[in-house]
């Protein structure tokens, strides 16, 4: 490969392979067309097929030089005569294998097989993707678990797009799918085959998949200037509202353009920017106000009201989850109890809408110690001390709180000193609590 067939991408270099061999079009059985399309280089060994998308398939394989598992992707043999497809193809490969980082898979090989046709191997996920994470009937929408969790992987994902636009790349087609969940916590933005450099032009010019006009994406999580369909108007905002449509379905369980009736009504939705809102998707379900502010920035439907970068959106992401608003919610009707003077719990509350008032019961009369609005924060000693309520809580009007149990504290302290030391300035509140209590009985006696 000579000097002039690389090209300066952002800060990724691509360069075109020119010269693959193409064969003569000749009539041949689907069994045969099929076992010429696999290269079988003699170091890898591959198993049946994987998957496969738009341009190409992908197979198990052993790479018997390393000893190790890989994943090998090859185009289809159907499109190698095709410019966009095959320099798409080796772009890809190109791209991939340049951002290194922990949560972009890895490639460790770009080949062209005896038959023409071209093939790169990758590291092999042992895992699910995302789409499959998120239907788990153990998660669903409005779960603390699901919720947790998943914030914990997108944020992993931020990292990796964050990282690929520092590159000078954009992905364009962020979505569930794409994204692989290792059984062992990791993380992998996979599929950059839509991928496009932002700063200069592919050496292939105008042939290249990344330069064609026209919607690119899935268009239940494209931008709408990625419906709209012009490269020049594609940035790294287009990428912002692919994570926050990735949010939005987290949070939901929903897409924002709906339920499209068909592809034209899909792409009608998306390059109109009929971004649905949040509270109506998620109607049901408790969405923190600080998460739904997030999601619904992130996927405005013009790009200058969107997070301007990744970064941003991930430090609010961030914030969001160390803040503790990802925890779970209850719901109660005006003039329920919450919770029992003389029980023993524990949980505490903080009030996210509503009101409540904190009382005790004294010779047979109710005497209201407190009226707590949102914000306020209750039961908070049961978290501390093995002790009884010391009052009693009930809804004035309907209330929402928020629950924070002690296993769920404990791990936020992470045990040790922290805990003892908050767990003692409790005790020691307490007894003088009920120092002040006993003097102001023996001064009524």
């Amino acid at each position: 490969m000579s000097e002039e067939d690389k090209g300066e991408v952002g800060s990724v270099p691509v360069y075109v392979i020119e010269s693959i061999p193409v064969r003569g079009d000749h009539r041949v059985s689907a069994e045969e067309r099929e076992r010429e399309a696999i290269p079988t280089p003699p170091h890898l060994r591959l198993a049946p097929e994987l998957g496969r998308g738009a341009m190409g398939h992908v197979h198990p394989a052993l790479d018997r030089n390393l000893l190790r598992h890989v994943a090998l992707k090859r185009l289809d043999k159907q499109h190698l005569s095709v410019d966009m497809y095959r320099d798409g193809f080796i772009a890809e490969a190109q791209i991939t294998g340049q951002l290194e980082h922990p949560n972009i898979v890895p490639v460790h090989e770009l080949a062209v097989g005896d038959n023409g046709v071209p093939y790169f191997t990758m590291k092999l996920v042992q895992g699910i993707d995302f789409k499959k994470w998120l239907m788990t009937p153990e998660r669903p929408p409005g779960s603390s678990e699901r919720l947790e969790h998943g914030l914990d992987i997108l944020l992993k994902v931020c990292d990796a797009v964050a990282y690929a636009h520092h590159r000078g790349v954009i992905h364009r087609d962020l979505k569930p799918d794409n994204i692989m969940v290792g059984d062992f916590g990791q993380v992998y933005l996979m599929d950059w085959g839509l991928a496009r450099l932002v700063k200069t032009k592919p050496a292939s010019g105008q042939r290249a998949q990344m330069e064609a006009q026209g919607p690119v994406g899935t268009v239940t999580h494209m931008a709408p200037e990625q419906a709209l369909g012009n490269p020049a108007d594609m940035d790294e905002r287009s990428d912002v509202f692919g994570l926050g449509a990735i949010l939005y379905e987290l949070v939901s369980g929903q897409t924002p353009y709906g339920r499209p009736r068909n592809i034209n009504d899909a792409l009608f939705r998306a390059t109109g920017g009929k971004v649905i809102p949040l509270e109506t998707a998620a109607f049901g379900i408790h969405v923190p106000n600080r998460l739904n502010e997030i999601i619904m920035k992130a996927v405005a439907p013009a790009p200058t009201d969107r997070y301007q970068t990744v970064i941003a959106l991930r430090n609010d992401l961030r914030d969001f989850l160390r803040g503790g608003m990802h925890l779970p919610t209850q719901s109660y009707a005006a003039g329920s109890l919450i919770i029992r003077e003389g029980d023993m719990g524990d949980t505490a509350y903080m009030i996210v809408s509503g009101s409540c008032r904190a009382f005790r019961t004294v010779d047979g009369e109710q005497e209201t110690l407190a009226t707590m609005k949102v914000g306020d924060v209750f039961g908070e000693m049961a978290l501390l001390l093995d002790e009884p309520r010391a009052a009693s809580v009930e809804a004035i009007d309907a209330a929402t709180v928020m629950v924070l149990d002690k296993r769920t504290m404990n791990e936020g302290f992470g045990g040790g000193w922290t805990s003892a030391m908050v767990t003692a300035m409790a005790q020691r509140f307490r007894t003088l609590e009920q120092q002040v209590r006993d003097s102001g009985i023996r001064r009524d006696g």
